[in-house]
């Protein structure tokens, strides 16, 4: 089960992942977010990922790091706590400091 929780603010989307991250669930959760990224014209995302548990090998940050890349913005990752899935991204502690990082505060 993956619970996901998505707000916009400041200019910034956040998504929110918990639970697990799995081959049943990928797909639909990454045709879900690429399109609001993509229609949305989104250039700062911020994914929070303290909760969440990966066993999957297709790479959701990947595809999305694209699309923002693309509408020329910037991807961050906060709460993976030594989490080595991640060590190919900008990581930050948690969402103010994503926040401060983009300079939308």
């Amino acid at each position: 089960m993956l619970d996901i929780n998505v707000e916009f603010t400041k200019g910034v989307l956040f998504i929110r992942l918990e639970g697990i991250l799995d081959d049943s669930n990928i797909c639909n959760i990454q045709d879900t977010i690429t399109k609001i990224l993509k229609e949305g014209g989104i250039r700062y995302l911020v994914f929070n990922v303290h909760n969440l548990k990966i066993n999957c090998e297709e790479n959701l940050f990947e595809k999305c790091e694209q699309i923002i890349k693309l509408n020329d913005g910037k991807m961050l990752i906060c709460g993976m706590e030594n989490n080595t899935n991640f060590n190919n991204y900008k990581c930050v502690n948690d969402e103010l400091t994503a926040l401060r990082v983009l300079s939308v505060c």
